[in-house]
């Protein structure tokens, strides 16, 4: 199923795009001296690998490696038979498949730079399953490894053109599936389902939807999805009074995410609007790493002030007696706050 919903469309994200993207990953590895940027991936944390190439990881591990000069290369465990799929979705040409990645980076790496001593950056290293790390060492005993950090990343931060386009219409799509889900659904079951069709039926490559009833009434839509190789999130509570509660805490920390503010600062004013008996705790999570729900970032992350034009997701979860209830937005920061792609008003 989410094969089937993989487009590459020169409309919504141009050949020239792509190639700005990889111009930005080669600045950064020229700068570092290394000769080829090698980037992990699997079914759970592919973003890097779909944005520079589209190509949609669906199940599996592979290897990007984008080399200072000439094409770029994806080495995967994925079979043979699915290599004229992965050419027609991506702007990859050229694609190995094996069943081991090192080895297979090993064969790419003789065949395209030759010699024995090699500077290769991994980007992320501290993402890299350590036992893949091991087998890249032993394949290439003679090249020095380094941690290229999250290079790919930091460039998307602020969004281009193209990413605030597909950001926009997918949180347009986003909130037409909740609000029909509230609207037809009695139970949240009901609303899990009609949700799940009317995002795949959208176009979208994947989604978690959960939906839940607390005892004191509160009820919430919570959905993480993926649009092309875009992400967003947005929990929709309504009703009882912890829902009451977290709606205005997260209106309030909207207002307050205005450029030049931080993470921390926002998590101290939302915890201390939590009210009497229950705990409020807030994350502020840039738009590419929705897609692993802010895990690995580092510490030093929530220190960082906003950017404007930045889109992040301002994510609540307030507990109290009667449970633990969600609320958030997929957001554009500005100086005067944050504005939701799609705001609550519509759910």
């Amino acid at each position: 199923m989410k094969r089937g919903l993989v487009v590459l469309d020169p409309v919504e994200t141009s050949p020239a795009a792509f190639a700005a993207r990889l111009d930005t990953v080669r600045g950064r590895l020229r700068e570092s001296g290394a000769q080829v940027a090698l980037i992990y991936g699997d079914v759970s944390r592919s973003g890097d690998i779909n944005y520079l190439t589209n190509l949609c990881l669906y199940w599996n591990e592979a290897i990007l490696a984008v080399p200072l000069q000439g094409k770029l290369a994806l080495i995967t465990k994925l079979s043979k038979r699915v290599q004229p799929w992965m050419r027609r979705t991506s702007i990859l040409e050229d694609i190995r498949s094996g069943p081991r990645l090192a080895a297979g980076v090993g064969r790419l790496l003789d065949e395209r730079i030759g010699g024995r001593e090699r500077r290769i950056a991994l980007i992320n290293m501290s993402w890299w399953p350590s036992d893949l790390v091991d087998e890249l060492r032993a394949a290439l005993p003679q090249a020095e490894l380094q941690d290229l950090g999250a290079a790919v990343r930091d460039s998307r931060l602020l969004p281009s053109a193209e990413e605030w386009s597909l950001l926009q219409s997918g949180a347009q799509l986003l909130d037409e599936a909740m609000v029909l889900a509230w609207a037809l659904g009695g139970s949240p079951r009901e609303r899990i389902c009609i949700a799940v069709r009317g995002i795949r039926r959208a176009g979208f490559q994947d989604a978690t939807v959960s939906c839940g009833k607390l005892q004191d009434g509160s009820e919430f839509e919570d959905v993480t999805a993926q649009y092309r190789y875009v992400w967003l999130r947005q929990s929709r509570p309504r009703g009882g009074p912890l829902a009451n509660t977290a709606n205005r805490a997260l209106r309030e920390a909207l207002g307050a995410a205005r450029s030049g503010a931080t993470e921390a600062q926002l998590a101290r004013l939302a915890a201390s609007r939590a009210g009497e008996g229950c705990r409020l705790t807030l994350s502020c999570i840039p738009h590419p790493d929705i897609e692993m729900r802010g895990l690995f970032r580092s510490e030093e992350d929530t220190e960082r002030p906003l950017k404007e034009g930045e889109v992040v997701c301002i994510m609540l979860s307030l507990a109290g007696e009667a449970g633990v209830l969600p609320a958030a937005e997929t957001v554009r920061i500005t100086r005067d706050g944050a504005i939701a792609l799609c705001g609550p008003e519509s759910a």
